[in-house]
């Protein structure tokens, strides 16, 4: 009998990097599943303990496979120095390289998250190069194991907590956070990619539902966040303080990562992978921002722009002297740009100004199936889960 569901695909398959939107989405970490054998016609529940052992374990080990939306602080809170080198989900197998070291110094690294380290195969040595089963890892300092093992045999702490250091502020995450988001039970979830019609060139334009993946109000720590952001008492703060002060984070913080704005396919994150990797383009800190202005409570928009998307949040008490509005059910609607440093509401005038008036869809997050063509009013159809 097992518990396992999330690796289970019979044979091995390479992963292309726009599936990485869906794996790290929608399912990664499905859950613990109740299975019957052949003999028996009842098998009793697993232990609530166990269950989250394996979610922990199975969402932990799924970021550490792909690093971008996770980060290097992750990956040393969880393994040390020792590093995920590939995983293989038909096999259930975990390749893992560690530094040269002593015996009693490798025993202690795995000791942190392998159960049996009798269960460990290690590669054969050929030349400078490691070889385990046909995988080739080249013999350094860094690099002086290089072992796999089964998924089975791996275990993470699921009452850890996890801390990334800013300077304004630190950003728990309890394991049971990240299999939260994991789960996407967090997010607003929703099938991840729009399609528009009419064509344009005979070909429909198809682009990430970016807002699947903001974090619901009430999402614990993401008000963390925002309570250290806005300080002990937020309820004297005017509203606009408290969105620049939540913007002003957003474009100091996260540095801006032009490997995924110019990739050749877009890379969506969910909050807390924006905040364990500390980067992003324009598509995650947007995912950001809409998230904790969810957590004030606070109305705003998703202005998807050409090749680019912003937020958007009602002008209240706001200048307007950089004119960068836009007019959507009876309200005056001003941008918040993530990916200007310092970026002032209503204030700060940008050379794209012609970019971020173009606005082609409209979308608000709570209704996240829901992207209006700005021109028409017409909703957008949506493919892929």
């Amino acid at each position: 009998m097992s518990e396992d569901t999330l690796f289970s695909e019979a044979t091995k398959r390479s992963i292309s990097p726009f599936t990485i939107i869906f794996i790290v989405g929608a399912v990664l970490v499905i859950g613990a599943v109740y299975v019957f054998n052949r003999y028996a016609s009842y098998v009793p529940p697993i232990p609530v303990e166990q269950i989250a052992e394996t979610k922990t374990r199975d969402a932990v080990v799924m970021l550490l496979a792909f690093p971008q939306f996770s980060g290097e602080s992750f990956r040393r809170q969880i393994l040390g120095e020792v590093r995920l080198q590939r995983l293989m989900f038909g096999d259930r197998e975990v390749y893992f390289s560690a530094p040269e070291s002593s015996e009693q110094e490798f025993a202690d690294a795995v000791g942190k998250f392998v159960i049996d380290r009798q269960k460990l195969v290690f590669a054969e040595t050929k030349g400078e190069k490691f070889d385990l089963d046909g995988f080739l890892l080249r013999k350094t300092p860094e690099s002086g194991y290089f072992f796999k093992t089964k998924l089975e045999n791996l275990r993470f702490d699921p009452n850890a907590e996890l801390e990334f250091p800013y300077k304004e502020l630190t950003y728990k995450l309890s394991m049971s956070e990240l299999v939260d988001f994991a789960e996407n039970k967090q997010v607003y979830g929703g099938k991840i990619v729009a399609t528009t019609d009419p064509k344009i060139d005979n070909k429909a334009i198809m682009f990430g539902n970016h807002g699947a993946m903001v974090a619901r109000p009430g999402e614990p720590s993401l008000k963390r966040v925002v309570a250290q952001l806005l300080g002990d008492a937020p309820e004297n703060l005017p509203r606009e303080v408290k969105i620049q002060k939540l913007l002003d984070f957003v474009t100091t913080e996260i540095e801006y990562d032009f490997v995924e704005a110019l990739g050749t396919s877009e890379t969506l994150k969910r909050p807390n992978e924006v905040l364990m990797t500390r980067r992003s383009d324009c598509s995650n800190k947007t995912i950001l921002m809409a998230s904790l202005l969810e957590q004030i409570g606070e109305d705003y928009l998703l202005l998807y722009c050409p090749n680019h998307i912003t937020v958007a949040v009602p002008q209240g008490a706001f200048p307007l002297e950089n004119r960068l509005k836009f007019e959507w059910d009876s309200k005056i609607w001003i941008a918040a740009e993530t990916t200007m440093p310092q970026f002032q509401i209503g204030k700060t005038k940008i050379a794209q100004t012609k970019i971020l008036n173009k606005v082609l869809y409209v979308q608000k997050p709570k209704q996240a199936e829901i992207i209006f063509e700005a021109s028409t009013l017409r909703p957008l159809d949506f493919k892929y889960y």
